[in-house]
């Protein structure tokens, strides 16, 4: 694969993401960018990656608890349709099967391990915190209670520390999590009666 066309992919990945209030289009292209910034620091396949990012979460709005495995297998079918070969599809279906942290393969590849990173980078911050939110009111795992708020950043948090492959994505999301704990002092500061 040489600079392929996104259109199409990005086409498909819009369609089947439009109900995914917290794993849409946004959130794909945001893991994109990250993915390519890693990607290049790291000389991985940028197309495998591309690809990848964009697709990753397609098995969501299907299938949330295993979207991992759904969404390699949708890829798959996508993929072949476009004309893509299946050495060009292998390593792509393998980095959306195991980017997950709720589960699937470890990552075998580099692409892999980047994707697992950036979508880890983008579990946490300000859009991780939001998605976050919106993510627990949907499932009703949090119930919009300001006091429970510092233990959900604290999950948040947990979830990724110490578990990324790279070094720019250890970086980013060092500065993401120093972003999140100032929040969270912030926050219960003001909840104390704080000006």
């Amino acid at each position: 694969m040489n600079d392929i066309d996104l259109g199409p992919i990005r086409d498909v990945a819009r369609q089947m993401l439009k109900n995914a209030a917290f794993s849409g289009l946004d959130h794909a292209e945001r893991v994109r960018q990250i993915a390519e910034d890693i990607g290049q620091r790291e000389a991985a396949d940028l197309d495998v990656l591309r690809v990848a990012a964009l697709l990753h979460d397609i098995g969501v709005p299907i299938d949330r608890e295993r979207h991992y495995e759904v969404g390699a297998r949708l890829a798959r079918g996508i993929l072949a349709q476009s004309g893509f070969t299946e050495d060009e599809i292998e390593p792509i279906v393998h980095a959306i099967e195991a980017h997950s942290r709720y589960g699937g393969p470890d990552p075998q590849t580099l692409e892999a391990q980047i994707l697992e990173d950036a979508d880890a980078v983008e579990y946490v911050g300000a859009t991780g915190l939001a998605r976050a939110i919106v993510r627990g009111l949907k499932s009703d795992t949090y119930d919009a209670d300001l006091n429970k708020l510092p233990a959900l950043i604290d999950g948040l948090i947990e979830r990724v520390d110490g578990t990324l492959h790279t070094e720019r994505g250890q970086a980013l999301v060092r500065e993401r999590i120093a972003y999140l704990r100032a929040f969270q002092e912030r926050l219960k500061a003001e909840m104390d009666g704080q000006l």
